[in-house]
C-alpha cells in the first residue's frame, strides 16, 4: 500500500517514459520486417515483455535488452505443434497478434489472464474469419482465450470493421495488412479512440508502409517493411499525471522528454488543462502551472479514453461541475473504468453520476461544505487497474489522508511511477 501526502504548490521537472502504444506497436512490427530492427528507447513495463516474449515463442531471434535497445531479428524457429503464446492483460498485444498470427504460419493458442477474457474480440475475430482466416474460440464464443492456425495469403481484401469497442481492431488489421503482398482496405463503420490510428499510421509508415486514408476508409500496403532502428517517443499517457499532479496542487510540473506535435491524442489533455484555467507552455520541456481555481466543463474524450481517470482525480477541485462524455468503451478496459472511477472517487467523498456512457463529477470532496474530507482517511482500491492507481495518487496529493492498494499494478504501463513521484515530492 501506499501513502499520498497532502501537497500544495510543487515545483518539479520529471522525463516522461516511452511511449507504451509506440513500443508495442514497434515490437511487433519490427518482427514484421525485413532483416534486423533495433527498437530504442522502448519501454520496460509488463505490456512490453508480454509483447516481446510472445515474439520469442513464436520463434523470433530476439537480442539485447530494454535499456540498451532491443533487436529483434527473423524468424528462426516454427514448432510443428500449437504454440501457446500468454500475453497476460495486455489488450493491445492480443488484438494486434490476433490479426498477424492469422497470417503467420504456425499454430497458436493466444491467452491471457483472467480479465483479458472478459474483453471482447468477435469484431475482429469476424473479420478475419470472412477473409478466410481461421480462427476458432477455445471457450466462449467473442472472448479470448483463441485457436489461431497461421498461413500465408496474398491480401487484396476489402472489409468492413466496427471499431466502437476498441480502435486496436482497426489497429489489428491495419499492421496485418502490411504484410500481405495485396494490402487491405479497411471500411470503419464506426470508431472509437481514433486518435490511436493515427499512430498506427504513423509508426506502419516509418516502417516502409504506404497508409491512405480518406474518411472511414484506410488502404494499407506494403511492398517491404524494413527499419533497421526506431526510438520510440515520450508518453503522454504517463506524462498526464504529472501535468495533473500541477492542477490539483496549484504547481508547476515541466516534462522532458515529449514530441510535439505528436500524433498521441493524450496530448488533448493539454488542450483540457488549459480549458479549465492552467497555464500551458511548449518547448523543449512542456510546462503546466495549475490555476488557483481550476473551471469545469463538458469534456469529449472519445478520442483519448485513457486520460479520463486522471481527468475525473482532478475534477472535484473545479469550481462547477466536469462532465466526461462520449466514452462507453471505458466498460471495456482493464477494469470497467466508468464504474471503477466512480467508486473510487466516491470513497474520497465526491459526488458522482455514473451514465452508460459519461460521468458527471461536482465541485468538492463533500456534499456536506462544514464537513472535512481531509479528516476521513480513504483507501482507494485499483481493481488491478494500473491507470486508476496512478490518477487517484494525483487526487491524493490535493485531498490528502489517501492510501492506494495494490499499488504494484502500475507495472503495466508505468514501473518507475512511485520512484518518480517520490522524487517530485522531495524536489
Amino acid at each position: 500500500m501506499k501513502s499520498i501526502p497532502k501537497r500544495d504548490h510543487l515545483n518539479a521537472t520529471v522525463t516522461a517514459p516511452p511511449s507504451k502504444s509506440y513500443s508495442v506497436r514497434a515490437l511487433l512490427l519490427g518482427a514484421m520486417s525485413e532483416g534486423t530492427t533495433t527498437i530504442t528507447n522502448c519501454l520496460d513495463a509488463d505490456d512490453t515483455r508480454y509483447a516481446l516474449e510472445a515474439l520469442r515463442t513464436v520463434g523470433f531471434r530476439i537480442d539485447g535488452a530494454f535499456k540498451t535497445g532491443v533487436a529483434i531479428g527473423p524468424r528462426v524457429s516454427m514448432s510443428a505443434n500449437e504454440v501457446p503464446v500468454f500475453i497476460g492483460n495486455a489488450g493491445t498485444a492480443m488484438r494486434f497478434l490476433t490479426g498477424w498470427l492469422a497470417f503467420t504460419p504456425g499454430r497458436f493458442i493466444l491467452q491471457g489472464e483472467a480479465r483479458m477474457h472478459e474483453r471482447p474480440i468477435g469484431d475482429l475475430v469476424e473479420v478475419l474469419r470472412s477473409i478466410g482466416a481461421e480462427v476458432e474460440y477455445v471457450d466462449r464464443e467473442g472472448y479470448p482465450p483463441l485457436r489461431i492456425r497461421g498461413k500465408k495469403m496474398r491480401g487484396g481484401f476489402d472489409v468492413a470493421i466496427a471499431a466502437d469497442t476498441s480502435s486496436q481492431f482497426a489497429s489489428s488489421l491495419m499492421m496485418a495488412g502490411a504484410t500481405l503482398p495485396d494490402g487491405m482496405t479497411l471500411r470503419l463503420t464506426s470508431l472509437a479512440s481514433a486518435s490511436y490510428l493515427d499512430i498506427t499510421a504513423s509508426i506502419l509508415t516509418a516502417f516502409g508502409a504506404d497508409v491512405q486514408r480518406r474518411g472511414n476508409i484506410v488502404h494499407v500496403s506494403a511492398a517491404t517493411l524494413r527499419r533497421d532502428e526506431y526510438h520510440v517517443e515520450g508518453d503522454y499517457s504517463s506524462a498526464s499525471y504529472w501535468f495533473a499532479a500541477a492542477a490539483a496542487t496549484r504547481g508547476t510540473i515541466r516534462v522532458r522528454g515529449l514530441v510535439h506535435p505528436s500524433a498521441q491524442g493524450d496530448a488533448s489533455f493539454l488542450d483540457i488543462l488549459a480549458a479549465m484555467g492552467c497555464t500551458v507552455n511548449i518547448a523543449d520541456e512542456i510546462t503546466v502551472t495549475g490555476t488557483e481555481e481550476l473551471r469545469g466543463g463538458r469534456f469529449d474524450c472519445n478520442s483519448s479514453p485513457d486520460l479520463v481517470p486522471t481527468l475525473a482525480a482532478i475534477a472535484p477541485l473545479a469550481s462547477s461541475p466536469v462532465e466526461i462524455v462520449n466514452v462507453a468503451n471505458l466498460r471495456v478496459k482493464e477494469s470497467d473504468r466508468l464504474a471503477t472511477v466512480t467508486s473510487e472517487l466516491r470513497r474520497l467523498g465526491a459526488t458522482v453520476e455514473e451514465r452508460p456512457d459519461s460521468l458527471l463529477i461536482q465541485p468538492g470532496w463533500s456534499s456536506d461544505p462544514a464537513s472535512d474530507p481531509a479528516s476521513d482517511p480513504a483507501i482507494i482500491e485499483t481493481h488491478n487497474d494500473h491507470r486508476i492507481a496512478m490518477a487517484f495518487a494525483i487526487a491524493g496529493l490535493a485531498r490528502g489522508n489517501v492510501t492506494i492498494a495494490d499499488e504494484q499494478v502500475v507495472s503495466k504501463s508505468y514501473p518507475r511511477f512511485w520512484k518518480t513521484l517520490d522524487e517530485l515530492l522531495s524536489s
